[in-house]
């Protein structure tokens, strides 16, 4: 059976505006293996000028 986790942080603006998100998500299964999954999105608006960005990031793990 696997299990996982999802945390996901904002920072948002006065006026409701997402800013910026982090998601990470992170995997385990029963089977000695666990996968991490991580992305990262950036968003920064000021008067008519943005900025986006985006990372992703993967690992396998196994244990004996």
């Amino acid at each position: 059976m696997a299990r996982y986790q999802v945390v996901i942080k904002r920072i948002v603006s006065p006026d409701g505006k997402i800013i910026a998100e982090a998601k990470s998500v992170a995997i385990a299964s029963g089977d000695n293996q666990s996968h991490i999954n991580q992305s990262v999105s950036v968003h920064v608006s000021s008067g008519n000028n943005s900025c986006s960005s985006f990372s992703t990031s993967s690992s396998t793990s196994y244990t004996k």
